[in-house]
């Protein structure tokens, strides 16, 4: 899109400041480049040197450690920003009204998880490796290919060198296949034009110009969220780390709870919460259908901005959350049942929040009530 274009580019009266995310999410992917080039330079993909490496990094290279603490936190300003940007788009019900969109950007969501999985095991803590022991082992629930596929990705019946190579080299290609699928969300994304919290698109009348109002907001969301990146790389790089893997891997030593990144608890949580490994490896894939679900045209409410609709998307953020938190205490059995009662909710509310036969019956089923109760007083 050429400067003119994007001058005179118009969109709807109607964006809140939320819709400055997408840019958070872009700016912080631009940041995720720069620094994973100049860290992977001094990277040494082995078993024997990855943990040392990343050491030598933060110690010996002039700003090393500010480097590796940007690549860092960069990435849990990329997942908090992409989360905003999903929980804004159900909010609205964009995903109603821009299904292709919204599939990419369920896509999008998926390699970035896998991305953020590739790069924290790289460091090959000892939290990392028992990580790469657990997440790669729920292949083997792929009947028949399971086993072979294991091996294929261990590089061997363990965890090994081989491994880390392996890591190393999905945790290169993903990006390409991420920044080329973010340049085609934006494309199709202007190609329909953002709808704001309205669920039609508004008169050319009732137009503004992107430039300069919309691009000075986004550029100023942006700057708050690089203050917070350089705070916490500057003053706080730890706060999202676990102690555990600032500890050499050690096949023989394991963590007393093993725990992903924040980004991926809810979903270890789910497959904790269900003793089978092939059941919790079924709901996970079920949970990840749901999310590509909610942008069907066939299955999508009418006006997704109802109260009823929001409330159930806020059951559903407050369960992500107990889940996450609960999932740090999977070691008490206790804990178990709730994480499972969560997950339960969770998935429950979002097939009811989007799929439009629930959701219908439920509102004439508040309608009725109310009618019953204006009526009888």
């Amino acid at each position: 899109m050429n400067i003119p274009t994007y001058r005179n580019y118009s969109t709807t009266a109607l964006l809140t400041p939320a819709y400055s995310l997408g840019f958070t999410a872009g700016l912080a992917l631009g940041i995720q480049w720069v620094t994973g080039f100049f860290v992977s330079c001094h990277y040494q993909a082995s078993a024997e040197m990855a943990f040392w490496s990343v050491g030598q990094l933060c110690r010996d290279l002039d700003s090393g450690f500010l480097l590796r603490s940007i690549h860092a936190n960069g990435a849990t300003l990329f997942m908090v920003a992409v989360y905003g940007h999903m929980f804004r788009t159900l909010w609205y019900g964009s995903n109603g009204t821009k299904p292709l969109v919204w599939l990419v950007g369920v896509v999008l969501y998926l390699l970035l998880i896998g991305t953020c999985f590739t790069g924290y095991s790289l460091v090959y803590g000892n939290m990392s490796l028992w990580a790469i022991v657990v997440i790669c082992s729920l292949v083997t629930c792929i009947p028949g290919i399971g086993v072979d596929l294991l091996s294929l990705v261990w590089g061997g019946s363990v965890v090994s060198g081989a491994t880390v190579n392996r890591l190393f080299s999905v945790h290169f290609l993903l990006p390409i296949i991420v920044t080329a699928l973010a340049l085609l969300h934006v494309w199709l994304l202007h190609s329909v034009n953002s709808t704001g919290d309205s669920h039609s698109l508004v008169m050319r009348s009732d137009r503004i110009n992107f430039f300069p109002i919309y691009i000075t907001r986004d550029v100023a969301i942006g700057t708050v969220a690089l203050v917070g990146l350089g705070y916490y790389s500057y003053f706080d790089s730890d706060a999202f780390g676990h102690p555990d893997n600032y500890v050499p891997a050690n096949p023989m030593l394991t963590p007393a709870a093993i725990a992903p990144e924040w980004y991926m608890l809810p979903f270890y949580g789910l497959v904790r919460a269900i003793p089978s490994k092939i059941v919790g490896f079924v709901g996970m894939k079920l949970v990840f259908a749901s999310l590509i679900n909610l942008g069907d045209n066939g299955m999508r409410i009418a006006s997704t901005s109802t109260a009823l609709t929001r409330a159930l998307l806020l059951i559903l953020s407050l369960d992500v959350i107990m889940c996450s938190k609960v999932c740090l205490m999977v070691n008490h059995a206790e804990t178990l049942y709730w994480l499972l009662l969560a997950n339960t909710i969770g998935f429950c509310c979002i097939e009811m929040s989007h799929t439009k036969p629930v959701t219908g019956t439920l509102r004439n089923l508040c309608s009725s009530t109310l009618e019953g109760v204006s009526s009888s007083n």
